[in-house]
């Protein structure tokens, strides 16, 4: 029998789940620990590698990461094969390291198509859950649109299964119970509600085997992973129960933010601040203390005066959500209000009021306090839209801004740029690979630079009030409401740097071929690449099908960006110019 049910709350993972009952009960985070290591404990360890849950079942983890259960009535004849492209790594990777600081095991350098991966497990003893992050790494310098999936097989027929069904998208599956002729159910869950990665889910009544699939862009040099669960149950019904009670902050616990903010099968969630959940009160308000104690009342204070760096803030308590106490020598505090934004700075005051709920009230000292909760109000958003400009701080602040007006100066290889506000989708400056800035425009196109203001004149959203920041502090400066995606039938332009540019070529390109020099209109262009043999040679394929090789002599070319820009690129930075088919090939009646 298949039935589709919806799963609640903000799961959205690429999961496979397995869990014992008794987990359906804890209040507490899932995740801890994967095996009892004494701190700073880890290393190398051979494969395969055992995991031993409570009811003497053996979680086998073999080369290359596939899952394989061992003991009673066994449900998993191997779980969690992974396959890019339909193919899988060929490496006898017999070796893996337990991380010390997280306890995971982890297999890396394992090499698909191009594509680096590598495969982090966490298990949780006490309740039988296993969780796989997968990372993509493409090695390679242009865009891959991969095909990523995982198998599992099972030891015994399907008795009776249910899909899980996405409650925002219809007609999207995105976990499935199954209960086997052994007596006991595999839970598998592949994503959660309105993924932007989503999966495709195969599995056709009485077959013993599940596959989810997922289709990625990964950008050159970049990575993006996937994230899944694994635990067993009694019943179906235990199965779905436990999907629908599950939080993302549990399944995401431990994952440190610069590896969630990868993961594309779960959304970005808003619970998280600095590496630290953020405390909600369903009907009252909670202090959390730093000795685990919790207490709950009501916070009696009006109104919070922040000092912050850029200035004071003053923030209504009706509009905070939430307060998490961060540093250790000199503390300060960050504000999540209401809309999602986030003040840091300390307070003017050293303790907070909080009444209990039988009329008592105390003060609590900031010093002792972890993190606030405030209880969810009345029309409060079920999820945070950031449709205005945003500023991110490295200290932690997430401020919503008036649009700019004023033009933003870029110095790059491609000389100083000044950009309207309204063409920038976002400027990171934070970037892994060296110090410059990345900047992304609406059209897609990104390339580094530098911004040269020192400083940024902005006026916060919420209440008019300007304040001045400092480049040096800001982590992003985001334009758009929503990052661009280049989509299959835009004109692009790859560098050698990694830069990325969407639009069109312009004018005439001269090929100087073994006999003769060929005039181009790069309108009669399908795709320009760099030649084999580098420097100036290139291959040119026409509309017509007619293939050029030879030396281009321009030194620039000339590209119309799709957001309005005209650009100079050095020619010799070149790997390849694609134009997408057209309904009519340019130059065909």
């Amino acid at each position: 029998m298949t039935q589709r049910h919806c799963i609640s709350g903000a799961v959205i993972v690429i999961a496979t789940a397995f869990l014992a009952a008794a987990a359906l009960a804890q209040d507490g985070p899932f995740y801890r620990q994967a095996m009892p290591l004494s701190p700073g404990s880890g290393g190398d360890v051979a494969l395969p590698y055992p995991f031993a849950d409570e009811g003497g079942n053996i979680w086998q983890i073999n080369s290359n990461g596939w899952l394989q259960e061992q003991g009673r009535s066994p449900v998993i004849s191997q779980g969690s094969l992974l396959y890019v492209n339909g193919n899988t790594s060929n490496q006898a990777n017999n070796q893996a390291r337990l991380d010390p600081k997280t306890g995971e095991l982890v297999i890396d350098n394992l090499e698909i198509n191009g594509v680096t991966i590598t495969r982090r497990l966490l298990f949780r003893k006490r309740d039988g859950v296993l969780r796989y992050v997968d990372i993509f790494h493409n090695t390679q310098n242009q865009q891959q649109t991969i095909t990523a999936s995982i198998t599992t097989n099972l030891n015994f027929n399907v008795a009776n299964a249910q899909f899980i069904a996405d409650p925002k998208i219809k007609d999207r599956n995105l976990a499935w119970a199954a209960q086997t002729a052994g007596g006991r159910t595999l839970v598998q869950i592949y994503g959660g509600p309105g993924a932007h990665v989503a999966p495709k889910l195969d599995w056709q009544e009485g077959s013993n085997s599940i596959t989810a699939t997922y289709v990625m862009n990964l950008p050159p040099q970049r990575e993006q992973a996937i994230l899944h669960l694994h635990t067993i149950v009694p019943t179906v019904a235990d199965g779905t129960r436990f999907i629908n009670s599950l939080k993302q902050s549990a399944v995401m616990h431990g994952i440190p933010s610069s590896l969630r903010r990868i993961i594309v099968n779960y959304p970005q969630t808003q619970e998280w601040i600095n590496d630290v959940e953020l405390l909600r009160g369903d009907t009252d308000d909670i202090v959390e203390l730093h000795n685990g104690d919790r207490l709950r009342g009501t916070l009696e204070e009006s109104t919070f005066a922040l000092k912050t760096f850029y200035g004071p803030i003053a923030l209504p308590a009706g509009n905070v959500a939430g307060i998490v106490n961060i540093g250790q020598l000199h503390t300060r505090q960050l504000f999540v209000t209401t809309d999602g934004e986030i003040f840091g700075g300390r307070l003017d005051k050293p303790t907070l009021a909080l009444q209990f709920v039988g009329g008592q009230t105390t003060q609590i000292p900031l010093a002792q306090i972890s993190r606030v909760g405030f209880r969810k109000r009345p029309g409060e958003p079920a999820e945070w839209t950031f449709d205005k400009p945003l500023l991110l701080l490295r200290s932690g602040e997430r401020l919503m801004i008036k649009p700019m007006t004023e033009n933003l100066q870029i110095a790059s290889r491609y000389g100083t740029l000044s950009l309207k506000p309204e063409s920038i989708a976002a400027i990171s400056f934070q970037n892994d690979d060296n110090d410059a800035h990345e900047i992304t425009l609406t059209d897609g196109s990104r390339f580094t630079g530098l911004a040269t203001a020192d400083h940024f004149d902005v006026e916060l959203a919420t209440s008019g009030q300007h304040i001045k920041v400092s480049s040096g502090s800001l982590l992003r400066f985001q334009f758009a409401a929503k990052m661009p995606e280049v989509d299959d039938h835009s004109p692009t332009i790859h560098l050698q740097n990694d830069d990325l540019f969407v639009g069109e070529l312009s004018g005439k390109l001269n090929i100087e071929t073994a006999f003769d020099t060929l005039p181009v209109n790069t309108a009669d262009i399908r795709l320009l690449k760099r030649g084999k043999a580098g420097g100036d040679d290139v291959q040119v394929l026409l509309w017509d099908g007619s293939l050029l090789s030879g030396r281009l002599l321009e030194r620039e070319l000339n590209c119309q960006l799709k957001s309005g820009m005209t650009m100079k690129l050095p020619s010799i930075l070149l790997v390849e110019y694609s134009q997408p088919p057209r309904e009519k090939p340019p130059g065909r009646k």
